[in-house]
């Protein structure tokens, strides 16, 4: 991302929180909607985020960073099963807590290059890990399709939270031999 002025940065905070605000109230993320909400001109938002799907992915941007450093912090463990199903729980919580992320996760198409890098670098955080499991991994599984699977996981888990250990390693059961 480039350097912004210090006026655009509080700009883009101030518009950040207004749609943290908003999706966290459970209204959809409307670039109109956060402007007012902000207190800002709708073309600041437009110029910071040009649809409502890069403004969810703006949204998210720290828990992709989070959940890589996870990934990193694991494929460091001693025992790479262990970190693996460590590492799969924080993705299980984090997919629960927050389907903007999951969403960006997976897109097929993100919608600001920010995020295909930050994807990017969490598979390959995830790859480092999964390498130190693939004798023990069900053939044919990538780090991205663990990804898909813990998004999966993540909505199934915010349905019914209580059961979000058990889908885990029903799924864990599945993919690690």
């Amino acid at each position: 991302m480039t350097t912004l002025r210090r006026d655009a940065l509080r700009n883009r905070d101030r518009i950040l929180a207004a749609a943290r605000d908003i999706a966290a109230s459970g209204e959809p993320l409307q670039l109109n909607a956060v402007a007012r909400s902000a207190e800002v001109g709708v073309g600041t938002v437009y110029r910071h985020f040009g649809t409502p799907e890069a403004l969810a992915e703006g949204l998210v941007e720290w828990r992709f960073t989070e959940l890589t450093d996870a990934a990193r912090a694991a494929a460091d463990e001693p025992d790479a099963a262990l970190a693996l199903r460590a590492f799969l729980s924080a993705a299980l919580e984090a997919y629960a807590a927050d389907p903007l992320f999951a969403d960006a996760t997976v897109a097929s198409t993100p919608s600001r290059p920010e995020t295909v890098a930050l994807r990017r670098e969490l598979i390959g955080a995830l790859a480092a890990l999964v390498d130190r499991v693939s004798d023990r991994l069900r053939a044919g599984l990538d780090p991205a399709d663990l990804m898909i699977l813990m998004c999966g996981l993540g909505y199934a888990a915010r349905l019914r939270p209580e059961r979000g250990p058990q889908y885990l390693e029903a799924m864990l059961d599945g993919v690690l031999r």
